[in-house]
């Protein structure tokens, strides 16, 4: 696997061709500019410095490391972009909760269309529709490691649905208590999706460290 290091830390790179990249997004790194902080690094300046211009599919919150996929081209940007509009992408995240998790579970909340003071909520009169499943890996008394499917895509969804649950997760200052860290124990593993030209494709990202270091402190068991 390529990689290449950053003012942001390394940046695997998990698939390249001329229409696509896909990279393992560091937890704690923008995906584009925040207009509150100035001259940050964010994904995207990186890739455009490193490739004269790329194209953001998708977002992941900056806390959340994990797989993204990027297009090299207009028509590619297009073509993937209306997978994730139709919610035609299979997704899997890991996360690491609070407490035993126990049964596996699917949420259909609604959350808010609008983000107040800091988070979004649940809102079962004007919400937009959301679905998770979570399917539990590893328990513990203390955390628990789960694995996500999201079926919808709104921001914070996972996070919003793991607090309704009563599981947020072990690190979220948003969600969960205030902390300085600004990294979340949240990965993106994989996605399932139709390349522009070749068709059906399957990527899977490996676990990064600072997953594995926070699984290894409530000893929770990762997926080979």
């Amino acid at each position: 696997m390529n990689k290449f290091t950053t003012p942001a830390g390394v940046i695997p790179i998990i698939y390249e061709d001329a229409d696509i990249i896909a990279i393992s997004k560091p937890h704690g790194l923008h995906c584009i500019d925040d207009r509150h902080k100035e001259q940050m690094h964010t994904l995207r300046s990186i890739l455009d410095d490193r490739y004269g211009k790329i194209y953001i599919v998708h977002r992941l919150d900056a806390g959340t490391g994990g797989l993204m996929l990027c297009a090299k081209t207009p028509a590619a940007h297009a073509f993937l972009c209306d997978q994730f509009e139709r919610n035609a992408i299979k997704k899997e995240y890991l996360a690491i909760t609070e407490g035993n998790f126990g049964a596996a579970v699917s949420l259909m909340l609604p959350i808010s269309s609008k983000i107040a003071h800091g988070k979004y909520k649940l809102n079962f009169k004007s919400g937009k529709r959301a679905i998770t499943s979570f399917l539990p890996i590893s328990c513990g008394r203390e955390a628990s490691l789960v694995s996500v499917q999201p079926f919808t895509g709104r921001t914070h969804q996972i996070r919003v649905h793991l607090k309704a649950h009563k599981h947020p997760l072990v690190a979220d200052w948003v969600y969960n208590k205030p902390d300085n860290d600004r990294r979340l124990p949240l990965f993106a593993l994989s996605l399932e999706f139709t390349h522009p030209r070749t068709g059906n494709m399957k990527l899977i990202a490996p676990i990064s460290a600072y997953m594995q270091n926070i699984a290894a402190q409530y000893r929770l068991k990762l997926p080979q």
